[in-house]
């Protein structure tokens, strides 16, 4: 399970000790059981906690799931 994540990946965090709601973000760093995270997407009524820790926390590997990221490149013919 831990191979799956790595460094730059997008995760949807759901229980963090240091934020009430869930968040997306993004891994700066894999420890043995946790993921060391940079928060991206807050819920407004966490923004005061997450300046507080610099938009920075850990998670326990569990309580968090990768996004898979889908990119769409449209060529100008098609769009006409």
């Amino acid at each position: 399970m831990l191979s799956e994540f790595k460094i730059g990946m997008l995760v949807r965090c759901t229980n963090c000790d240091d934020l009430d709601h869930p968040f997306v973000g993004k891994i700066i760093n894999v420890l043995s059981t946790k993921l060391v995270i940079e928060v991206l997407q807050i819920n407004y009524r966490d923004r005061h906690k997450a300046s507080l820790i610099q938009y920075n926390t850990v998670v326990d590997i569990k309580n968090c799931k990768r996004i898979q990221r889908v990119r769409v490149d449209l060529d100008e013919r098609d769009e006409q």
